[in-house]
């Protein structure tokens, strides 16, 4: 009967505490949905966008015109030829020139047309940027989520440990009553009480941490925590990929896949367009500028007009370094997208065989694990009855603990894996 009650006590107590902690539960898609909206990081970047399309607003303005005046008065007035009386004024129009000119520069060589197409193909490098970005931040994030979940499986296992244990010092202070046992066994069951608690506010600690560390990524203040069953890939599914279509592919699908839709493949595009816009422009900024206009001209009250043309002439200035720089820059683009398509063929292989081997690993140890729980409720039942001794059910325990541990490492990687292959397909922007 006490058995019974204590056996009751220890599953209301763990129940209570899987209460606890479940509490705003967060599943990693809701976490990833926050991160693309609070996310102060993401939001920084977006401006980028918002100053490229203010770059294109100035690429497409065009020149303003010029206005010119210039005033002469006549300082020696020499000997009047008409009585005084009857001699102009000092600022008189008759002892005054006015030049006035009015200029604009003509743009025959289509250069504000050269300026807008690079300015919007900068912009599309500045949205394209800013999905790599996020893709990034999106894949921190999921693994500071992970490691919040991991944190909390150590704290669940340890709390579940101590629970054992605890009912075991309880049972073994009835059974030294009864002189069942003797006093060194009861103690040293403490000890390994004592033991899992210290264990139990270190792993409760390093939960905090990781929950902290987890709602700065999410751009939040409030209390969260991590939902205990969002399984990400849930291995207690034969086949896990079964929940995720995208994983089903195979590596070329994969391959293909990442070519295509990966946000750093789309910014080394668009950087390779820019780079052939700006060599454009450089070139035709080689063009020579002209100007011309009207001009209104009295001298000395004799009116006169005319016209305004400037040419340069393209000695020295013909945009020499400019257009070289373009040049290397569009090679430099070149070359990068390259480098992007052959990284993304090693990380896509990498991600995707790690995946594979960590699925086998968790279901290796889905059956060690049950293995384990058997042999701890047997041996534990077979104590209990006094057909064992301590020592043995210590090294049950310990056994137990290690394999579950075991476990969720393997668990935990292979989430891990998932991730990285999700980040390494492009496919994390859409999770």
């Amino acid at each position: 009967m006490l058995l019974r009650k204590l056996l009751f006590n220890l599953f209301l107590i763990s129940g209570l505490q899987l209460a606890a902690y479940a509490q705003s539960p967060l599943t990693l898609r809701q976490a990833l949905q926050q991160v693309r909206t609070n996310s102060p990081a993401l939001r920084i970047e977006r401006l980028n966008i918002n100053a490229a399309q203010a770059d294109e607003v100035t690429a497409n303005l065009r020149s303003n015109p010029v206005l010119n005046n210039q005033t002469l008065f006549q300082l020696n007035q020499g000997q009047p030829a008409v009585p005084v009386t009857d001699a102009p004024g000092s600022l008189s129009r008759q002892r005054r020139q006015f030049w006035l000119q009015a200029t604009k520069e003509f743009d025959i060589h289509h250069k504000r047309d050269y300026r807008t197409r690079f300015a919007q193909a900068s912009t599309r490098v500045a949205e394209r940027s800013v999905a790599e970005t996020e893709r990034t931040i999106l894949f921190d994030a999921a693994n500071r989520f992970l490691d919040a979940w991991y944190a909390r499986i150590q704290v669940v296992l340890l709390e579940r440990a101590r629970a054992n244990t605890d009912t075991l010092v309880q049972l073994n202070r009835v059974r030294l009553k009864n002189l069942a046992i003797s006093t060194t066994d009861l103690t040293r069951t403490r000890l390994l009480l004592d033991q899992y608690e210290l264990q139990t506010r270190t792993a409760q600690q390093d939960l905090r941490n990781r929950l902290n560390e987890l709602r700065l990524v999410l751009g939040t203040t409030d209390s969260i925590s991590v939902a205990m069953n969002d399984s990400i890939v849930n291995p207690a599914v034969p086949n896990p990929l079964v929940l995720h279509p995208v994983a089903l592919a195979p590596a070329d699908s994969l391959l293909q896949l990442a070519s295509t839709s990966r946000t750093d493949v789309g910014v080394a595009a668009a950087t390779v367009e820019a780079a052939q816009r700006n060599l454009a422009l450089q070139r035709v900024l080689a063009k020579p500028r002209n100007e011309a206009g009207l001009i209104w001209n009295p001298q000395n009250s004799v009116p006169y007009a005319g016209v305004f043309l400037t040419l340069e002439l393209p000695f020295y200035n013909r945009n020499q370094g400019e257009i070289q720089k373009a040049q290397i820059t569009q090679n430099q683009a070149s070359q990068a997208a390259t480098l992007v398509q052959a990284r993304i063929r090693t990380e896509v292989s990498t991600a995707y065989e790690s995946f594979i081997a960590s699925r086998r690993n968790v279901e290796r140890y889905t059956g060690i694990r049950r293995d384990a729980d058997q042999v701890l409720a047997s041996v534990r039942y077979a104590y209990l009855r006094g057909a064992t001794n301590l020592i043995d059910l210590f090294e049950a325990q310990r056994s137990w603990f290690e394999t579950q541990t075991a476990y969720y490492e393997a668990v935990y990687t292979y989430r891990q894996n998932y991730i990285r292959l999700l980040y390494s397909t492009g496919q994390i922007n859409t999770y």
